[in-house]
């Protein structure tokens, strides 16, 4: 009992230490490369760079303060993959076909699903907790 107490309580210390993680993410629409960070700021000044499929450059660019990117209209090459790095170590990428075509919202994307998500997460851990914790002799059998 007091391992599967140890390790519950390890697992809720070390939780927060992940939920806390501060990404950088990529969104495209009507001809234009959107990058946020995860608490919503834009990545204003973050370095774009379009590769191609073995890796070498197109084009080199900056996000504006807003954090967008407008798509050139003429690119040398066949385009594979765009890479936004921001300040801090932030890396992410994103396919050329994306960015022409415009990223659709996911269904985690959505603040309510996340929510509704954690709220049965807390719940149900809750209720596994108490079940661990109260003494089977406590526990009501119906005969």
């Amino acid at each position: 009992m007091k391992i599967v107490f140890s390790f519950v309580f390890t697992i809720l210390i070390l939780l927060p230490s992940v939920a806390n993680a501060h990404g950088l993410y990529l969104s495209s629409k009507e001809g234009s490369l959107y990058a946020k960070f995860s608490d919503r700021s834009p990545a204003s000044g973050a370095v774009v760079t379009v590769v191609d499929e073995d890796g070498i450059v197109i084009v080199r660019d900056t996000l504006n303060e807003k954090g967008m990117w407008a798509l050139p209209k003429n690119i040398e090459g066949e385009s594979k993959f765009v890479i936004v790095e921001a300040p801090g170590g932030h890396l992410t990428r994103i396919a050329w076909q994306e960015v022409l075509h415009g990223t659709a919202k996911g269904f985690f994307d959505y603040l309510s699903v996340r929510i509704a998500i954690g709220v049965m997460v807390l719940g149900g851990g809750g209720f596994f907790i108490k079940r661990l914790l109260t003494p089977k002799s406590q526990i009501r059998n119906p005969e």
